[in-house]
């Protein structure tokens, strides 16, 4: 196995954990949500952590799995580090349930299995 391969391979396994983790923070509903602020600052590290992951994934392995938009996942970590008091709590929640899910299913379904094959 490269060293790049190896890289890839342990930030999805990250970032697969971290969307774990985010499904537990919405599994309480958007209302609970948003009225939690821990449980916002504690998704939006989330958020920060998966872009890092993400950021982490050697450029040319990221090339060959063009079915995320790699570059937007960092952009978000990027405005969730620095920006986080323009997030809205609704946009923030719409990333969690329908973006994050995605990001987890693709990175099982398609960037692992690759990674393994050589794709």
């Amino acid at each position: 196995m490269s060293a790049d391969t190896r890289k890839a391979q342990d930030a999805a396994t990250r970032i697969i954990a971290i969307c774990d983790v985010i499904a537990e923070i919405v599994a309480e509903g958007e209302e609970s949500f948003v009225a939690n602020v821990h449980s916002q600052w504690a998704a939006e590290m989330g958020l920060i952590r998966i872009g890092e992951g993400v950021a982490k994934i050697p450029e040319p392995i990221r090339a060959r799995f063009a079915g995320q938009p790699w570059r937007q996942i960092i952009d978000m970590r990027n405005f969730a580090a620095h920006q986080y008091d323009d997030l809205d709590p609704h946009r923030v929640w719409r990333t969690l349930t329908r973006d994050v899910p995605r990001l987890r299913a693709y990175l099982i379904d398609a960037l692992i299995p690759g990674l393994h094959t050589g794709r």
